[in-house]
């Protein structure tokens, strides 16, 4: 019987020690994944991040979003009124894009208090016509400047444009990507002041299927 007894309480004895040995680094990171929700950004040592190990299942919203390949259209929503919305679309997405000077001051990410209408009359128009749908706002610049700064304050202001849509319209975080390109993909020239003009802008992008 004692032949029997002491090997088990051995392995026991290693199993409880193995357990014990466990590093800081893996308890916290076994802690950061459980407390990680789609709206993180930690990235983890396996390359994947927050939002990707808590929509695996579902699917996150900013891998919905491809707009590279569209073929967008110039569109007029009725009641899309003022002259500093641009909208366009094809059969799966809608894009409201604004300039930045109508939302930002020069080099800030603080909506400006005049913005409030804009970003109103958007946040209307997609609760009238896209009430459920998942919705991505992506931030633009010009090419003057470190791009990494560039890089940094597109997320930034994409980020403020998020939370006002949150707080002041019936959007959910949970339906609102953000995304910054920087100053890749410019829809015009930098070489002149107006094509950088054009360039620093804010897109609010609707996945309509």
């Amino acid at each position: 019987m004692k032949n029997v007894i002491i090997p088990f309480f051995a392995a026991a004895s290693l199993a409880f020690t193995a357990c014990e040995q466990t590093t800081p680094s893996e308890a916290a990171q076994h802690n950061q994944a459980g407390e990680a929700t789609a709206d993180t950004a930690v990235v983890f040592r396996d390359g994947k991040s927050a939002a990707t190990v808590a929509g695996n299942a579902a699917g996150s919203v900013a891998n919905a979003f491809d707009i590279s390949k569209a073929k967008l259209k110039s569109v007029k929503f009725p009641e899309v009124r003022l002259p500093n919305i641009t909208v366009t679309e094809d059969s799966t997405y809608s894009v409201y894009a604004v300039s930045d000077d109508v939302l930002f001051d020069t080099d800030k990410a603080t909506i400006k208090p005049t913005a409030a209408a804009t970003l109103d009359e958007i946040a209307n128009s997609i609760g009238t016509r896209f009430a459920s749908r998942d919705v991505q706002v992506t931030g633009f610049a010009d090419s003057r400047g470190d791009a990494s700064y560039n890089m940094q304050l597109g997320q930034e202001r994409a980020n403020a444009v998020k939370a006002y849509l949150v707080k002041n319209s019936k959007l959910t975080k949970n339906r609102v990507d953000t995304e910054s390109f920087g100053e890749q993909k410019p829809v015009a020239t930098n070489a002149t002041p107006a094509g950088r003009q054009q360039n620093r802008r804010v897109e609010i992008v609707v996945r309509k299927k």
